[in-house]
């Protein structure tokens, strides 16, 4: 058994998603009685690594989509493709961090259920694909504009964890959203024209994409 094998099987998708949901209350219940954590320094050298990561993240998938094929249709499995995949599903773990750090500085009005949920099941969904040797070809599009989405998510982040205020902050949400949508299209297109990657996994991205838009949408009315 290969190492993305190892680390994607349902056993070890479960057991990561089971241990972050169970960190969540044992850190809430730590900070119960504590005072938020200020954390500057962290967040600061959080956010940098997360700008780093989706760089190196854009440009290894930079190949898949063109003018023309926007989605990376019809596009053959090869190793390169597979391996941004996987340290894209890694990164998955990595974005726990967004959700300790809420914890620990108290910003409870953060701590939602489209947070939580997002956070707990996009890993699995990833590693569902490449554990059936999936996470490649078209299907890889969403490692893609997601990394480019990051890359401005975690710049605002940066940015705002330096002391400085962001007017476009409500920009970020939107441009989730364009994502999800984007998503939702490839995956519907996919139905239709795409020979390489098996048609019936576009269902998984269909199913998810609806969820987030709903949720995301549901989040920006109510805040802005």
């Amino acid at each position: 058994m290969n190492i993305i094998s190892y680390t994607t099987n349902p056993f070890f998708l479960l057991l990561t998603t089971k241990s972050y949901l169970i960190s969540l209350y044992l850190l809430q219940l730590f900070m119960k009685n504590k005072k938020p954590l200020v954390l500057k320094n962290p967040l600061i050298i959080y956010n940098i690594i997360q700008i780093l990561l989706n760089i190196y993240m854009i440009n290894g998938l930079s190949s898949l989509p063109s003018v023309f094929n926007i989605f990376g249709l019809n596009t053959s499995y090869n190793k390169n493709l597979e391996y941004y995949t996987y340290i894209h599903y890694l990164s998955k773990y990595l974005d726990y961090c967004d959700t300790w750090f809420i914890i620990l500085r108290k910003k409870t009005e953060q701590l939602s259920f489209l947070h939580i949920y997002h956070h707990s099941s996009i890993g699995i969904v990833w590693g569902f694909l490449l554990y059936n040797k999936h996470g490649n070809g078209t299907g890889v599009f969403g490692c893609f504009i997601n990394s480019i989405v990051h890359l401005f998510m975690y710049s605002h982040y940066l940015w705002t964890s330096l002391g400085y205020n962001n007017p476009f902050k409500k920009l970020i949400t939107k441009m989730q959203i364009t994502q999800f949508n984007l998503c939702l299209i490839h995956s519907i297109i996919v139905f239709f024209y795409e020979t390489i990657f098996p048609y019936y996994y576009a269902w998984i991205q269909f199913i998810y994409q609806i969820q987030m838009i709903y949720l995301f949408s549901n989040f920006y009315i109510r805040k802005y």
